[in-house]
């Protein structure tokens, strides 16, 4: 019996072999702690006797309380505040040397407050659940493995220059905090990474990846989908973004629906859309049946609309692009266009670029740009002529080199495609000069060219003639010194003058007060 394009596809999708990536060990001998006060710790204790248990009790307690639970467990204390991090096989106490493979925390206020907590941390809110809730504990005594999700590349990183802050997106999206800011520097902890994707989803540079898969490997997993779907002979695929759990329990697709299963359907990027709908997809759904976590909706909604506002600016339908939440839901009238045949490359940027520019060839319409929500990883940098005094401190900061000198002439020069709108430019600012405007400029040569935000006239040195500064850095200078001791009378005359020809009149100076008092050989002595 012939297999239809959909049921192809679907074996192709089940036949691929995803690129190995790194793991991460987890070692668990079942030492536990139970944090919690000394009624609720009696109440739990008669189940917990697989484990190696350690007590850290909170509020009042009696000694005769205590010296019981020191002859049952090792108790460690009454504490106030409890300070806990880690993950499973290496929980860890602020203020106690042991460590912990899993804990139980019975208070009545979780002690980790992270949105997504580490694995091994347990919180038992209701006694009915112990049972069920020791059964888990039990299935993480041993050896275990699981994927870095993530790469990093530092280099890339717009997080910080100079030690002034500027992306923090990763940061703020991270529901394990498994991200945090050390010294300036992102730093990632794969034992608390659980694999959402988000921070490669909000990360304008590509520093931050998704690792399984990587956004290549994905891409390339879904055109050789597609690609099977058309030989058999489909036409205008819808593909339908799912967990991997849920693809199993949708019903029976029609016969131009795709199922692709993904680890987290917040993994998935602009990028990712808009590639999709260059491969000769008539609509993409994010299908999901329980609801996402905040900020996990709002990275995925974000994303949508950055996408949507490219494609519908183009004149192709928002329909394209559509989200379904507890019924799968589909538009079976939208165009698709022929397949792109380009090659996917890792770069979000470059492969987001490649993908509308392939759209553009088939738009009923052609704009120039089209503005986005801030929190956009594409848009413009605007200079306020008026304020700038070109210093370039937003050159030194900027880490893609969207921002540039003109060299040898004073101007401040800009090349769009390349900002990541990440905001340190602005923080760089002394003169608050600097605004960030949102939008995507289609025209890619344009995007590429470096354009002039500002030039000022060179002010030459009055000695010497040679260009040093701007006229306008030089008199806001002169303004800011006109009080100082050192620039009274005509030394103020030297802030006009070069750094070559402003060292020899302070020399010239000091020279003329060493003769009058007879130190000129001792000075020249201490000089050369």
């Amino acid at each position: 019996m012939t297999s239809s394009p959909v049921e192809l596809a679907q074996q192709m999708i089940d036949g691929y072999s995803i690129e190995e990536t790194a793991y991460v060990t987890y070692e668990s001998v079942g030492r536990l702690l139970v944090i919690g006060t000394t009624r609720d710790i009696f109440e739990v204790l008669p189940l917990l006797s697989p484990f190696s248990v350690s007590v850290l009790g909170v509020g009042n307690s009696t000694n005769q309380e205590q010296s019981e639970l020191l002859q049952r467990v090792n108790f460690i204390g009454i504490a106030d505040s409890i300070q806990l991090s880690g993950y499973l096989g290496n929980f860890t106490v602020d203020g106690i040397p042991s460590s912990y493979d899993l804990v139980l925390d019975l208070c009545q206020i979780a002690v980790l407050q992270s949105v997504v907590t580490p694995i091994g941390y347990f919180r038992l809110e209701v006694i009915a659940e112990l049972p069920q809730l020791v059964e888990q504990l039990s299935e993480l005594v041993g050896v275990f493995d699981k994927p870095k999700f993530f790469s990093f590349s530092k280099n890339k990183c717009a997080h910080s220059q100079n030690k002034i802050e500027g992306c923090r997106q990763c940061l703020d999206i991270c529901a394990t905090d498994a991200i945090t800011s050390v010294d300036y520097q992102i730093v990632v902890n794969p034992y608390l990474c659980q694999g959402c994707g988000e921070c490669s989803v909000v990360c304008p540079s590509g520093a931050m990846n998704y690792q399984y898969p990587s956004r290549q490997n994905l891409l390339c997993q879904l055109r050789e989908m597609l690609t099977a779907f058309y030989s058999a002979g489909g036409a205008q695929p819808i593909v339908v973004f799912c967990s991997i759990e849920e693809r199993c329990l949708l019903p029976s697709n029609p016969k131009d629906v795709l199922l692709f299963p993904l680890e987290s359907l917040s993994s998935v990027g602009a990028e990712i859309c808009l590639v999709v709908l260059a491969l000769g997809v008539a609509q993409v759904v994010f299908y999901n049946s329980e609801p996402l976590l905040t900020d996990s909706e709002s990275a995925l909604n974000n994303e949508l609309a950055i996408a949507t506002a490219i494609i519908t600016s183009m004149g192709f339908s928002e329909q394209m692009l559509q989200r379904s939440e507890g019924v799968l839901k589909f538009n079976t009238n939208l165009l698709a266009i022929p397949p792109a045949t380009f090659v996917i490359d890792h770069d979000k940027r470059v492969v987001f670029r490649m993908a509308v520019d392939y759209l553009l060839n088939y738009a009923s319409q052609q704009p120039r740009q089209v503005k986005l929500e801030s929190h956009s990883a594409w848009g413009e940098v605007k200079v306020a002529k008026d304020l700038c005094t070109l210093c370039f401190s937003c050159v030194s900061a900027c880490p893609s080199g969207a921002l540039q000198s003109g060299q040898s002439q004073p101007q401040l020069k800009f090349i769009e495609s390349l900002c990541l709108q990440c905001d340190l430019c602005v923080s760089t600012c002394p003169e608050q000069a600097i605004e960030l405007r949102s939008r995507y400029l289609y025209d890619s040569v344009e995007a590429r060219r470096a354009r002039c935000l500002h030039e000022e006239p060179a002010f030459h040195c009055i000695n010497c003639q040679k260009p040093f500064a701007t006229k306008k850095m030089v008199l806001i200078i002169k303004e800011k010194l006109s009080e100082h001791p050192m620039y009274q009378g005509k030394a103020l005359k030297r802030l006009e003058m070069c750094e070559e020809c402003r060292i020899t009149s302070q020399l010239g100076c000091m020279v003329m007060v060493a003769q009058e008092d007879g130190l000129e050989d001792q000075l020249r002595a201490n000089t050369y």
